[in-house]
């Protein structure tokens, strides 16, 4: 804890002396491949794989065809006996992409049961 705290003194005093924060990085955008394809060919992936869907979300996404972040849905399917997972990205043009997958994950609980909670 004592280092934590002298890391961000430093990082602060840092920031006072140059006037940029220690922590600011300039992003950098960067293409990488991704799988993409029909809806239909996403889902026979997913479904070979035994994935489940575990998480639905709408957002945004930049690409270098596009000028404007164009509106999307994510999602995040699971195989529990596999370990196996993919986080795929849907746009409103029947396309899907697979924008990141792998192997191992945890599921921490403390975690889920808050963001399972009742809103109201």
């Amino acid at each position: 804890m004592r280092y934590y705290i002298l890391l961000l003194a430093l990082a602060l005093v840092g920031g006072f002396v140059s006037g940029k924060s220690v922590f600011a990085q300039e992003e950098d955008w960067v293409s990488k491949p991704v799988v993409c394809g029909t809806i239909q060919r996403i889902t026979e992936i997913a479904e070979t794989k035994g994935l489940e869907l575990i998480y639905a979300g709408r957002g945004f996404a930049n690409s270098a065809n596009f000028e404007e972040p164009m509106s999307v849905f994510v999602f995040l399917g699971i195989n529990p006996k596999t370990k196996e997972w993919a986080l795929t990205e849907v746009s409103n043009d029947n396309e899907g992409c697979i924008i990141g997958y792998g192997t191992g994950f945890t599921i921490d609980e403390d975690t889920m049961k808050k963001l399972v909670k009742p809103t109201t």
